[in-house]
């Protein structure tokens, strides 16, 4: 068993951070968590100001349908929880309907982030705040991260949710382990495991690796009626915190379940199945390098290096309490979307929660490493000039990955707040998504134009239609007026979405029969398919935007047995 002793910061350590023999001296001696706040504050204060006046990009599909959901506030909705919603809708009730204010709370997430995950650095590794500002730095150089910062989707709530319920749950099981009362840390862990589940889904994967951990380190802890009782507190709290989402699935038959099979490609899911057979949709190489993208090289060795260093055996002994929390809060969902690649297809973010805890990993690894290059660096200075003779000079690989990491992360980072100068860079350029990030106020303009055409030709009003919820959503934020854009993707061969809950979006409505209609995306047969109109034709273009008259309706949909993507 590990020994305990208190640090000069006032933390308990276990032995596995007592054995460490650090350089205090010198290297980073400024980087204390006064330093720490002031780069999250550094950032947060950088990014809103980009956002508020320099900003080119307009908003994404999802930020705009999760916008578009604010506008229908619910306790639930089909594919997520209620909370991106209720923060947007909170940003821009106080500072007004603009891309800036919608994109708020994902900076203000990543600040909370950065911050949680450098006191959780601190924490397992005994007080070294230089580790801690080692973490922070790591994060912000994250090329997903940095996005996250800025984006507004569900992921940068979701990630401050999962690094606080880290940070809250390892403080929980140190006050068990100290034979404390925990009892208000485990109904916090599981507040923030509620509020992160209202965010998205994939948080319940994080409970699993804390009860993993507590089996593992059952003699230790130990595990006892206090640490049960904790438990079932933490459960209790997360259920009621994710009622709203419960309430509403059961209200309207439990579309969380199809569309979370759906996106595994399981059997029952809202999207055909992949699991036909085994290793139908293996794409393990295609999963491992978006993951390396996502994460950036040099970050992704920099994590290799720590998830070696902490694996392995110390004296004969596995390793220490805070090495295995860190793991088993990481590699289990890595390790799980690794396997779902098998026979599914992944997205590259689903697993970038489990990169978080292994980021604290790197910031102890390289306090550890850089120590004891500079002892080997010493050395080498003492006998190049006690023996006169020229000797290799000490190299060491994660001051080398940290040197990327940095001109990667800067490089990075400028892409994402500039895609559209980016883009004219040579071989850089062309992998710059220049379409999923501009063009919303194009496309808009090209459909208020069609409106103007049927209104002119016809004397009324034509509703406007889209093949999907992100055009139907960019629409709906950059047309004229803010309309109600109608989603029809559910009806000719896209996955269904939040719109076909909403009472003043549905195609069926009787007040929309006999009007002209707008329809955006797809080729016009594939509308004619779907739906009745008595004179159709296109006005072109890419995405195509075709008029049809004298709506009749939906018609019985056979055409498409499969989902289109």
């Amino acid at each position: 068993m590990a020994v305990a002793e208190r640090t000069g910061h006032g933390y308990e350590r276990s032995g596995d951070v007592a054995d460490e023999r650090w350089d205090t001296s010198g290297w980073l001696s400024w980087a204390n968590w006064r330093m720490t706040v002031g780069l999250m504050l550094a950032l947060l204060a950088l990014r809103v100001g980009y956002l508020i006046w320099l900003c080119p990009w307009d908003l994404v599909e999802d930020e705009a349908h999760y916008w578009d959901w604010s506008r229908h506030l619910s306790l639930s909705y089909y594919s997520k929880g209620p909370g991106v919603a209720w923060a947007i809708w909170l940003s821009t009730s106080v500072l007004g309907t603009s891309e800036w204010a919608i994109r708020l709370p994902a900076a203000l997430a990543s600040a909370a982030a950065v911050l949680a995950l450098a006191r959780l650095t601190i924490d397992v590794t005994g007080g070294d705040e230089r580790a801690g500002f080692l973490a922070a730095a790591a994060f912000c150089l994250v090329p997903i991260f940095q996005v996250d910062a800025q984006v507004m989707t569900i992921d940068g709530p979701f990630l401050a949710c999962w690094i606080l319920a880290m940070w809250a749950a390892w403080r929980a099981f140190g006050r068990h382990r100290a034979g404390r009362g925990a009892l208000g840390l485990w109904a916090l862990t599981g507040l923030i495991l509620g509020v992160g589940f209202l965010f998205k889904y994939t948080i319940v994967l994080l409970p699993p690796s804390l009860l993993l951990y507590a089996v593992l380190r059952r003699r230790e802890l130990p595990w006892d009626r206090r640490l049960t009782v904790g438990a079932v507190v933490c459960a209790l709290v997360f259920a009621v915190v994710i009622s709203p989402v419960l309430i509403w699935n059961w209200q309207n038959g439990w579309p969380m379940v199809s569309h979370g099979l759906g996106h595994l490609g399981a059997p029952g899911g809202d999207r055909p199945t992949q699991w036909t057979r085994p290793f139908a949709g293996f794409n393990l190489h295609e999963f491992a390098a978006s993951e390396i993208g996502v994460i950036g090289p040099p970050v992704f060795v920099l994590v290799v290096l720590a998830t070696l260093w902490a694996s392995r055996r110390r004296r004969r002994r596995r390793p220490g309490a805070p090495r295995l929390y860190l793991l088993t809060c990481g590699l289990p969902i890595i390790g799980f979307f690794t396997v779902i690649s098998l026979v599914s297809r992944v997205e590259a973010n689903w697993p970038i929660a489990g990169f978080t805890s292994l980021l604290v990993l790197v910031a102890w690894g390289t306090r550890q490493a850089v120590a004891e290059w500079r002892r080997q660096r010493a050395d080498w200075e003492h006998k190049a000039s006690a023996m006169l003779i020229r000797l290799p000079r000490p190299r060491n690989t994660w001051r080398t990955a940290w040197r990327w990491a940095i001109g990667f992360g800067v490089f990075t980072q400028l892409i994402v707040f500039f895609p559209n100068h980016a883009a004219k860079l040579p071989l850089v350029g062309q992998y710059v998504p220049l379409s999923i990030v501009m063009g919303a106020e194009q496309l808009a303009t090209r459909a208020e134009t069609a409106v103007a055409l049927v209104r002119e030709r016809t004397g009324e009003q034509p509703f406007i239609m889209a093949a999907s919820a992100g055009k139907t959503s960019r629409l709906a934020y950059y047309m004229h007026g803010r309309p109600t854009v109608y989603d029809a993707g559910g009806h000719i061969g896209i996955r269904p979405s939040a719109y076909n809950y909403f009472p003043d979006t549905d195609l069926r409505a009787p007040a929309l029969l006999g009007r002209p209609a707008v329809m955006v995306n797809l080729p016009l047969e594939t509308w004619r398919e779907g739906f009745r109109f008595g004179e159709t034709w296109s006005l072109g273009g890419v995405p195509p935007i075709h008029i049809g008259l004298d709506y009749g309706g939906m018609r019985p949909y056979h055409t498409s047995s499969i989902y289109r993507e």
